[in-house]
């Protein structure tokens, strides 16, 4: 799974369009809660065909981490 795909949901989701979003930015400095939260799982479900678990992601603390979630999810998929 691409990254920048990612890294576009969580733009988009948190309308931050224009901001370079690092693997050590804080979700929570970036704009996501849980409702940005929940708009991320349901766009990464729509577009990529992975599911995100909720348990999962509450316990995510930067960009990073969701990054490597969504790898690790897709790999399972596969």
């Amino acid at each position: 799974m691409d990254d920048s795909v990612t890294l576009g949901i969580i733009l988009e989701a948190t309308d931050a369009s224009g901001t370079r979003l690092e693997r050590g930015d804080l979700l929570q400095d970036v704009g996501v809660d849980s409702i940005a939260g929940y708009e991320i799982r349901l766009l990464i479900r729509e577009r990529c065909g992975v599911e995100v678990p909720e348990e999962g992601f509450e316990d995510l603390g930067s960009v990073g981490d969701l990054l490597d979630l969504v790898r690790s999810q897709a790999a399972e998929a596969c």
